[in-house]
C-alpha cells in the first residue's frame, strides 16, 4: 500500500492513519484531523476548507476565552448569554451584547476529566439559516424515535459555516426560532409586518431602478451593492447594528 504525506504537517501516513479529502489530498488522523470539530465533514472538505476551519477554531477559541468565558460569569442581565443545547459535548451560546455566537466544543483527556474548550465564533449578523429538521429512526427497542434539530447556517464564513444542534423537542426549536426572529426584528406581529412591507417596497424600488440601469447601460457597483443590501434587509431584517457590535468586539481580541 502506498503511503502519503499529510498535506498540513507533512507527516508520513498509512492507510489506517490517513484521512482522504474531497480534492484528493490527505491529512493525518492522529494530529491534523483531530484539530477539526467532530461535526466538521472532512470527507466532503477540501484542503482549503480544513485549513480555514483550523484557523477558525484557533481564532474562535481566543474569542471564547477573552469574551465568552467572562460573560458566562457576569451578573449584568444585559450581558447575559443565551445557551442553546447541542450534541453532547457541543453547546451554542448567543451574546446579544457583543453581537456574537459561539459554537463551543468540549474535549476531555479521559472520560469527563481534563476538559479543554474550543470554539468557532460567528457574527450574529451573518446568521442566515436557523431551520427546523427532524429524523425518525427505530431505537434499540424497535420503536420509532424522533430527534429534533436546528440547522444553523452562516454567510461570510470560511471553515465550518453550517452545523446543526439537537433540540429536546419541536417546542424548544419554536422558542429558539422566536428568539432569533425577535433579535432580527422579523417576528410575526402586525408592527413587524408593516416594517417588512416597507423593506419589501424599498427592495422592489431598488431592484426596479437597477434593472432600468442595466437596460440603459448606466449601472455602477454602488447601485448594484445598494440593491443587494435592500434585498438582504427585506429577507433578513436590518442587521447594521449587529454588524457594528460584532466588529467592535472582535477588534479587541488579542
Amino acid at each position: 500500500m502506498a503511503k502519503h504525506n499529510c498535506a498540513i504537517c507533512g507527516a508520513e501516513i498509512g492507510l489506517m492513519s490517513e484521512q482522504k479529502l474531497a480534492d484528493g489530498n490527505y491529512i493525518c488522523r492522529k494530529v491534523c484531523s483531530k484539530k477539526c470539530f467532530k461535526v466538521f465533514d472532512r470527507v466532503a472538505a477540501t484542503l482549503t476548507d480544513v485549513t480555514d476551519h483550523i484557523e477558525q477554531i484557533e481564532f474562535g477559541t481566543k474569542v471564547w476565552n477573552q469574551i465568552f468565558v467572562p460573560l458566562k460569569k457576569t451578573k449584568n442581565k444585559e450581558e447575559k448569554l443565551r445557551q442553546i443545547h447541542g450534541p453532547k459535548e457541543c453547546l451554542v451560546y448567543v451574546s446579544p451584547s457583543t453581537g456574537l455566537i459561539a459554537f463551543n466544543e468540549n474535549r476531555y483527556k479521559f472520560m469527563f476529566f481534563g476538559k479543554t474548550e474550543y470554539a468557532c465564533v460567528y457574527r450574529v449578523a451573518d446568521l442566515v439559516t436557523y431551520e427546523y429538521e427532524s429524523e425518525t429512526k427505530k431505537n434499540s427497542e424497535g420503536k420509532d424515535e424522533t430527534k429534533h434539530y436546528c440547522l444553523f447556517g452562516f454567510q461570510n464564513t470560511a471553515g465550518l459555516s453550517y452545523f446543526r444542534v439537537e433540540m429536546d423537542s419541536k417546542h424548544e426549536y419554536d422558542s429558539l426560532e422566536k428568539y432569533f426572529n425577535e433579535l432580527f426584528g422579523i417576528q410575526k406581529t402586525l408592527r413587524n409586518s408593516l416594517n417588512n412591507a416597507r423593506r419589501q417596497v424599498n427592495a422592489i424600488k431598488s431592484a426596479a431602478s437597477t434593472i432600468k440601469a442595466i437596460k440603459d447601460g448606466t449601472i455602477n457597483e454602488e447601485q448594484a451593492a445598494a440593491t443587494v443590501e435592500s434585498i438582504d434587509a427585506m429577507v433578513l431584517g436590518d442587521r447594521t447594528e449587529w454588524i457594528a457590535k460584532a466588529d467592535a468586539a472582535l477588534a479587541k481580541v488579542q
